[in-house]
């Protein structure tokens, strides 16, 4: 279950089309308002082709080619590189907190294996961590270079990343609104109706019976980030889960269990919600603040903290 609910008002020219599919692992709803049926078929298209691009559980993606092949420039899809860019822009905005370089720490916790298809990812001999800085991308020559010993994770921001482009496609086509929804990392673009606004619902990772916060959003991007349903046992017998703190290279443990985030865009979304996984719930939120960004986070304990720009996103 997507931790957004998507509840906009009704608007002036009939329906939104609507599909939903399963990609990158997760469930993928596409909302389209002043569209045409085609545009869902090209929406899905689209983000099936980001995940054969991007995924570390395909052999031939450009990712698994790229760590494979570690040390060595690689030419690779212009969407890679956009994606591995705003990756490496994102390690430096959170001062390391986000970093996708942490795959060797997370096959050490056991997560070796698609969620999906159960299949074992392709074989990663790398060991070194925290090497963002170091990974080449080259624009001119259309070329990735993995620093030597790493390997490269998208995960989360190949959601988010994804979810902005195709939105942003379906209104420059011609669409009054569209919203791309990738396993919770959430991107708006356009009107859902004249003058209208978006208003989203985000769910309490406790089940308990409403929401957290309801939204009102103009265009932006929604990303939640959290530890609760993807957990396994580590080989050390220890509680693990995807969220890998790169100061420890262990699994996250700053006592929350969700964080959710509202950007102007879902990748930066997703890259702050991935940071304030890491902190302390107080801590996160200021940390969100500072950045300029809205957020809330559920704690271990079930305790909710609200940045304190929350309430100018709420209805």
């Amino acid at each position: 279950m997507s931790p957004i609910d998507v509840a906009p008002r009704p608007r002036l020219r009939g329906e939104p089309l609507q599909v939903s599919f399963r990609a990158m692992g997760c469930a993928a709803p596409v909302v389209v308002h002043g569209g045409r049926p085609d545009m869902l078929v090209t929406a899905e298209r689209r983000i099936r082709e980001f995940e054969a691009l991007w995924s570390r559980f395909i052999d031939d993606s450009d990712i698994t080619v790229a760590n494979r092949h570690a040390g060595q420039a690689v030419h690779v899809h212009e969407d890679t590189l956009a994606v591995v860019a705003r990756a490496i822009e994102g390690c430096r905005q959170t001062a390391g907190s986000f970093d996708i370089t942490m795959l060797p720490r997370l096959l050490d916790q056991g997560y070796t294996h698609s969620v999906v298809t159960k299949a074992p990812a392709p074989t990663v001999s790398a060991t070194r961590v925290g090497t963002s800085a170091e990974i080449v991308v080259d624009f001119a020559r259309s070329t990735l270079t993995v620093p030597v010993g790493a390997a490269l994770d998208l995960g989360g921001i190949g959601k988010g990343f994804a979810a902005d482009v195709v939105a942003e496609d379906l209104v420059a086509d011609g669409a009054m609104g569209a919203l791309v929804n990738i396993g919770g990392d959430l991107a708006v673009y356009g009107e859902p109706g004249v003058g209208e606004s978006w208003y989203l619902g985000i769910e309490d990772p406790l089940d308990r019976p409403n929401h957290l916060a309801c939204l009102r959003l103009g265009a932006g991007g929604v990303a939640t980030s959290g530890t609760t349903l993807r957990k396994w046992v580590a080989p050390d017998g220890s509680e693990a889960h995807h969220i890998i703190d790169p100061t420890t290279a262990k699994p996250s443990r700053g006592g929350l269990s969700t964080v959710t985030v509202i950007a102007g865009d879902a990748a930066t979304a997703e890259i702050f919600a991935k940071a304030a996984m890491m902190l302390e719930g107080p801590c996160a939120m200021a940390m969100l603040a500072a950045a300029g960004l809205a957020g809330l986070g559920v704690g271990d304990d079930g305790v909710v903290h609200r940045s304190e720009t929350l309430a100018s996103f709420e209805s």
